[in-house]
């Protein structure tokens, strides 16, 4: 009984302390979670109780607090992206954490088409852009973060107008009259890529300005078959991938970035202005050499007019974004909206973007989940007409000479012949206004553990007006008291994407992935047009105002079906293969043939994991990959081109190359039809094969990356404009006859150098060369101005076609040229290829710097080997045979005997009319800073005494286009005057890239 009675005490005594002994234990622990690297806050984290439920997420500024049940409690930190911590709580309250970077597992994941694949499986060829390094460039489009960052991919400025088109090819050129521009996606919905501008007024303009870069989180570039091949149909230039941001889970995070900058052009355009009285001193010359009277007496006194004070202009810009993001367990959102505005340096031109985005995911239940992604957006570009090589304001100002005076005594622009380049900046009126909506709203369900059903309704709308006026001051508006032009353009697409996916594993060693889907999309298009003439004064603008009316209206549609299957699949996780098939019918091609099949297979060998590659451990990847398939291309040709068309334009309208039928006829006053077109029911696909050898080798645990692939892609059965018998009365049909081939290798290395607690570096650098060659055509045909280029068999696209000059006799000054076995020279006969536009070498270097609360990025990009017609020597170092103004290149003329120089004496002979010298194709190589960056984050304890919940502010410093090295004697070796598919490379007085600097700030709460 006693024992009894003692044990019971002591359970009694026990049963009184011991909740305060666990009391005591259990209680709350605080603290914040920041990244190693820099120290920034990291919201979202998961904070879980080691072996319990208890868990919670990091808020805002990476603050937590979770309540532990003991000293003896193990806190797990984790998030997607970097490492896994444990930390055992012990004794203490306050716990901050710093969280790695997992490397490894942030470089796992791509996008491809139709989902996401970890890169080790790739059989593929794809490229990443490393966005994040990219943040705040003041940028229009996101196909300039692609500029010299991915191997394999041409990206070139055609001007320097803001929001202005883009030169992109993805492993070279494929077509001739098709598209060789790549398909952009954008969170699965195709984009309308083709300029929409009704009018030729200026350079084309860039439909992926619409889109604002500041909301991209990735971009993929799919470049061999094996990636592409899943897109059919549209995938025979490559593939861009572009994803936006998503919310994940966590308090809501607010972003906010602004930037103010200036900018002005890079090379002064007054480097290669020749003055008043040097125009006089060399017309002079001139008239001596070919033994007239001189013009002006004393070319000392003459007047000196800088016409590009006029017409140039230091630019202003801003941006700003904010964006809200977060979400649960079941909600994830991301919302943004953007105000950005540029100028351009040649007045008036300005491009001015107003964008919202919303992508919002909502988990309905266990296996079903919906959401949609959009952006809609207004841009309004004030254009400068600078598209033309007589008219453009630019080109003008080189035009009339600097003895010119700008106005007349009565205060009229003074016009000697065609219009004064003051007016053509200040006097023209173009406004250009697009309304875009993408959008796409989408239902996933999960039928059973490993298989998804997923159904996409997508749309990318663009509503675009533009108006012009051109006013009584202008030799236009002065002949018809005034003129103007309105025109309404409307681009509609509408898609439905339904894809079926299987993922399993089974036994140890099989991984399978299996994917099945359909597309059906149509494309319609309009455009009205309406003009009038005759107003009663400058302030009635409106067409209603005009005396004069006209209009007119076209409009046209397509539609492709489609269906696709991919099956990966994985043996031991090293022996991996591909299979891709698509099957695209498109309106646009005969009944027999809308039909086109594309098939693709692809091997990889993870050799890196045999075992024995366990004895080299330097060596912690290495991977072997092969690949072959057909992709396919029907982009650029007339939605009707293979059907007999009538109407009253022969072709009609012309959009991107995208005949359109015409209208009805007229015979004197009756209305009438007429046969416009030729049918060739057996139209069909263009087809390109291509072949790919990849490998990919990482070095100490991956801080040393290489990837290399060879690639060789045969394009056949090119859509031409074929030449047929007079006798059917059309000179041409288009038909399947052609092939282009395109051979090159890509080299891209990844080092992360140093990697210190304070300090990292890592660098970037990509080369890739593109050899392309025109296999086959029925015959050789010319295009632009004076014939300056030419197509014909071996050899390659973008080629010259000049009379190619020897030299300059040192002692008569004259040209010597090329005749080949002939000993006279006859320009009708000795015309000759010299050169083309594509660079045989082009890539990138990025480096990239930490210092504690510093940060630096530094980006060279550069071209090497691709020539440039400078098509304004042809006209500014014009020998005295013209009135107009001169370059500074005419200042290298030979005058004397014993003068080396390859610009002639200035003679009429040496300069005729029917004379394109080859001295004007130039060296365009370059090497260019494109972008330097500084930026520095403010500590933490300084912005957390500010009481307002920021949890991250940075200032920065960035400075575009900084230093270029090149021979080229134009104003930018990069842009390109475009009047169509088949020109590159060719500058006249086209408005050079701006040198831009900018200060801003990110703030995040």
């Amino acid at each position: 009984k006693q024992f009894i009675m003692k044990k019971t005490l002591q359970l009694f005594f026990l049963a009184l302390i011991l909740p305060g002994f666990l009391f005591a234990q259990e209680r709350v622990v605080r603290g914040k979670v920041v990244t190693d690297a820099e120290d920034f806050p990291l919201p979202g984290v998961n904070i879980q109780v080691k072996g319990t439920v208890t868990g919670t997420f990091t808020d805002g500024d990476g603050s937590f607090e979770i309540r532990v049940p003991s000293n003896e409690a193990i806190l797990v930190f984790s998030m997607i992206g970097y490492l896994q911590q444990e930390v055992k709580v012990g004794a203490r309250t306050q716990i901050d954490i710093r969280l790695a970077e997992d490397m490894k597992t942030l470089s796992e994941v791509v996008v491809v088409g139709y989902g996401q694949q970890e890169r080790k499986t790739l059989t593929s060829s794809i490229s990443s852009i490393n966005v994040k390094d990219l943040e705040n460039l003041p940028i229009t489009s996101p196909d300039q973060l692609m500029q010299g960052r991915a191997a394999g991919v041409v990206v070139g400025s055609q001007s320097g107008e803001p929001g202005g088109g883009m030169f992109v090819r993805v492993r070279g050129t494929t077509s001739i009259n098709g598209s060789s521009d790549p398909l952009y996606v954008i969170d699965g919905v195709p984009l309308q890529s083709s300029n929409l501008a009704g009018s030729s007024f200026g350079q084309p303009v860039n439909p992926l300005a619409d889109i604002n870069p500041a909301d991209i989180a990735s971009i993929e570039i799919l470049k061999d078959a094996s990636a592409t091949a899943i897109y059919g149909a549209r995938a025979a230039n490559g593939v861009v991938l572009i994803t936006t941001k998503r919310g994940s889970e966590g308090k809501a995070t607010v972003t906010i970035n602004s930037f103010v900058g200036t900018s002005k052009a890079w090379r002064d355009p007054n480097s290669i202005r020749v003055d008043g009285p040097t125009f006089e001193m060399l017309q002079n010359e001139a008239y001596r050499n070919n033994g007239r009277p001189e013009p002006y007496a004393n070319p000392s006194q003459a007047i000196d007019t800088n016409w590009f004070d006029y017409i140039f202009q230091e630019a202003s810009s801003y941006n700003l974004d904010v964006s809200v993001s977060g979400g649960d367990e079941r909600v994830k959102y991301f919302v943004s909206g953007n105000q950005n505005y540029q100028e351009g340096i040649l007045k008036p031109a300005n491009f001015e973007r107003t964008t919202s985005r919303m992508n919002l995911e909502f988990l309905a239940s266990d296996r079903l989940k919906v959401g949609i992604n959009a952006t809609y957006g207004v841009n309004t570009r004030n254009r400068a007409q600078n598209g033309n090589a007589i008219s453009g304001a630019l080109s003008t100002a080189y035009f009339y000479p600097s003895n010119f005076p700008v106005f007349n005594t009565d205060g009229t622009y003074y016009r000697p012949f065609w219009e004064n380049p003051v007016a053509v900046a200040l006097e023209t009126d173009y406004l250009m206004r697009t309304t875009r909506f993408i959008g796409s709203v989408f239902a996933e369900y999960e039928v059973t553990n490993g298989l998804i059903f997923r159904s996409t309704w997508s749309m990318d709308n663009s509503f675009v007006e533009e108006d012009q006026y051109w006013n009584t001051r202008l030799a236009t508006g002065q002949a018809n008291n005034g003129s103007a032009s309105t025109t309404v353009t409307t681009d509609n697409n509408w898609i439905n994407e339904n894809v079926l996916t299987y993922q399993t594993r089974f036994g140890t060693d099989h991984d399978l992935n299996v994917l099945f889907g359909n597309t059906l999309q149509e494309n319609r298009f309009t455009r009205r047009n309406a003009s009038g003439t005759q107003f009663a004064n400058d302030l009635f603008r409106n067409i209603a105002s005009a005396a004069v009316k006209n209009s007119s209206s076209v409009g046209s549609s397509w539609g492709i079906s489609s269906y696709f299957t991919r099956i990966n699949y994985g043996f031991q996780g090293k022996y991996l293969f591909t299979v891709n098939m698509r099957a695209d019918a498109s309106s646009r091609f005969g009944v027999d043939n809308r039909w086109g099949y594309f098939p693709s297979v692809a091997a990889a060998w993870r050799i890196s994991d045999e075992a024995f590659m366990q004895n080299l451990p330097a060596i912690s990847d290495l991977k072997f990959r092969v690949s072959y398939g057909v992709t396919g291309n029907q982009a650029g040709i007339g939605d009707f081109q293979s059907r007999g068309l009538w109407g009253g334009q022969r072709g009609g309208l012309n959009l991107g190359g995208q005949g359109q039928p015409g209208g009805p006829a007229a015979y004197v006053d009756d209305a009438g039809i007429t046969a416009n077109q030729l049918a060739n029911p057996n139209l069909r696909w263009e087809t390109t094969n291509q072949i790919n050898l990849g490998l990919d080798l990482g070095l100490f645990e991956d801080k040393l990356t290489v990837t290399m692939d060879f690639y060789n892609k045969q394009t056949k059965d090119l859509l031409l404009a074929v030449p047929v018998p007079r006798t059917t009365g059309y000179s041409s049909l288009v038909q399947n006859f052609g092939e282009i081939q395109n051979k090159g290798v890509e080299l891209g290395i990844n080092g992360n150098i140093i990697q210190k607690s304070d300090f990292n570096w890592n660098a970037s650098f990509n080369i890739s060369r593109n050899d392309n060659l025109v296999k086959k055509i029925a015959s050789p045909f010319t295009t632009f101005t004076r014939d300056y280029i030419r197509v014909e068999e071996n050899a390659p696209l973008y080629s010259f076609w000049v009379h190619v000059q020897n030299g300059v006799d040192p002692e008569t000054g004259n040209v010597i040229w090329e005749s080949g076995d002939d000993a006279t020279f006859n320009p009708n006969v000795h015309r000759y290829l010299f050169g083309d536009a594509n660079p045989r070498y082009v890539g990138g270097l990025t480096n990239t710097l930490n210092y504690k609360n510093f940060d630096m990025m530094v980006f060279f990009q550069f071209s090497e080997g691709n020539e440039v017609l400078n098509y304004g020597r042809f006209f500014f170092e014009h020998g005295g045979t013209r009135t107009t103004g001169y370059t500074t290149q005419q200042l290298d003329r030979w005058q004397q005997p014993g003068d080396v120089t390859d610009v002639p004496r200035m003679a009429t002979a040496n300069y005729a009319a029917n004379l394109r010298p080859s001295r004007h194709v130039e060296d365009g190589s370059y090497l260019r800073l494109k972008n330097l960056m500084v930026g520095y984050a403010i500590p933490t304890d300084v912005t957390s005494r500010l009481g307002i919940g920021m949890s991250r502010a940075r200032v920065y410093f960035q400075a575009q286009n900084l230093l270029t090295w090149t021979n080229y004697t134009g104003l930018d070796p990069e842009v390109s005057t475009s009047p169509g598919n088949l020109v590159a490379g060719v500058d006249i007085a086209v408005m050079p890239q701006p040198r831009t600097f900018t200060g801003g700030f990110t703030l995040t709460f």
